[in-house]
């Protein structure tokens, strides 16, 4: 676990969100985690984020974890936790799969290809390339994440609910769940590995995921966007550790303030 002031520094001189070519992030509704498990709000009191508010407040709570809706909201102050979004207005938003490390893995003892969890590692690995290729068979632009922890994300930005059902405009946030719990059994049914954890995820409309370039408080790692599918497959789980390593983020600007950021081989893994 990384210290408050560690990851102030992170969001003050290395944070990078990376949102290239992403549709109206703006209207994603942002959220911080802390270190006992509180997620809060950071459109509570504003519609929109620009970076720059976006950096302050992450540096203000320094948080163990930066997230946003998979949904973009018209209204993104008024997301609430029920389904019924407290009258914010879903327009839209990516698909999401989640596909993480069966086991815990601690990127402080390095990256062992030998050890049990590079296995588990190996395993998302394989598991995205597969889902990835199921998912080219509708759809072209998908961005792979690296989460900061144990596995990856695949986003699929050209998602669109009326492929799959059609639009409610009384009750949209269901047109979108209808949409997802559809697409989702299609590829459970064409992927082995898909199972009842990916189906319960990416079938919600309601979900939040990591932001690429935002810091992992507990495994002092930077999700990171690996990029689409060609850029996936050409790189290696070394370089996905190595680049996302928070330390190297502050060392190209100049600064090393995470010096003894693995230096605690009794910490935990943890986090999302």
């Amino acid at each position: 676990m990384l210290e408050p002031y560690q990851i102030r520094q992170f969001y003050l001189r290395g944070f990078r969100p990376q949102f290239h070519g992403w549709p109206r992030i703006w209207n994603k509704q942002f959220k911080t985690v802390s270190a006992q498990g509180d997620f809060r709000k950071l459109n509570k009191l504003t519609s929109r984020l620009n970076i720059r508010s976006l950096i302050t407040l992450c540096a203000q709570r320094a948080p163990v974890g930066l997230y946003f809706s998979i949904m973009n909201w018209l209204m993104p102050e008024r997301v609430g936790k029920k389904a019924s979004a407290n009258g914010a207005y879903p327009i839209g938003g990516e698909y999401v799969v989640d596909i993480d490390v069966p086991q815990m893995w601690r990127p402080w003892n390095g990256f062992n290809t030998n050890n049990i969890y590079s296995v588990g590692f190996q395993l998302a690995y394989d598991r995205t390339i597969e889902i990835l290729d199921k998912i080219r068979e509708f759809y072209i632009d998908a961005r792979i994440i690296f989460s900061g922890r144990r596995g990856f994300h695949i986003h699929v930005l050209d998602f669109n609910l009326r492929d799959w059902t059609h639009y409610n405009a009384r009750n949209p946030i269901k047109s979108h769940e209808v949409a997802r719990y559809i697409y989702t059994h299609h590829l459970q049914s064409s992927c082995d590995t898909f199972d009842k954890y990916h189906f319960m995820l990416s079938s919600d409309p309601m979900r939040v995921m990591t932001v690429p370039g935002s810091l992992n408080g507990e495994t002092g790692l930077v999700c990171f966007d690996v990029g689409g599918h060609q850029e996936f497959e050409g790189i290696t789980l070394e370089e996905v550790v190595a680049r996302s390593d928070a330390k190297r983020f502050l060392y190209n600007n100049g600064f090393q303030v995470l010096s003894d950021l693995y230096t605690h081989p009794e910490a935990t893994g943890g986090g999302r």
